[in-house]
Order: structure tokens, then sequence, then C-alpha cells
């Protein structure tokens, strides 16, 4: 007979209230980024918005914040560009 071996390794679970939290959070950000995807590009950079973080930000996993990567990519786009 085959040797039995197990090879699941214990990962302790996430409470189902943090991943609810999470998954919920998320929701929210795919319901406000695609009312903004639908907006012009002017409009959005006038948000400080970019179109391709916004679509980055929503393939992110889900245990990543995307609104905090997405204001962390809006305030290196206003740190970069020049003053007027």
């Amino acid at each position: 007979m085959l040797a039995f071996k197990n090879h699941h390794y214990f990962i302790p679970p996430q409470p189902l209230s943090a991943w609810m939290e999470s998954y919920s959070r998320r929701q929210k950000f795919r319901r406000m980024a695609r009312s903004l995807l639908a907006e012009r590009d002017d409009i959005l950079s006038d948000l400080g918005y970019d179109r391709y973080d916004l679509l980055d930000a929503l393939h992110l996993p889900l245990q990543s914040d995307a609104m905090q990567y997405l204001e962390a990519r809006r305030s290196k786009r206003r740190q970069q560009s020049p003053a007027v």
C-alpha cells in the first residue's frame, strides 16, 4: 500500500468578520472606481486620478487595500508634476 503523506500546512485562517470587512471595502471601491472610469480623462485629471491607476487598483488582490494604493499613486503623481 502507498503511504499517505499529509502535505497540508496549517495556516491560521482570518476571522470571517475580517474577510467580510475587506470584501465589503473592495466592493465599495469597485463601485466608486466604475463611476470614475465612466468619466472623461480630463475630469479624472482634474480630480487627481489616472485611468490606468484605477484599472491597476481594480486588479489588486483582495488582501491589498486598493484605496491606499490609489492614494499613494495620486500623491506620487502630485510630487512629480511641476508646480504651476
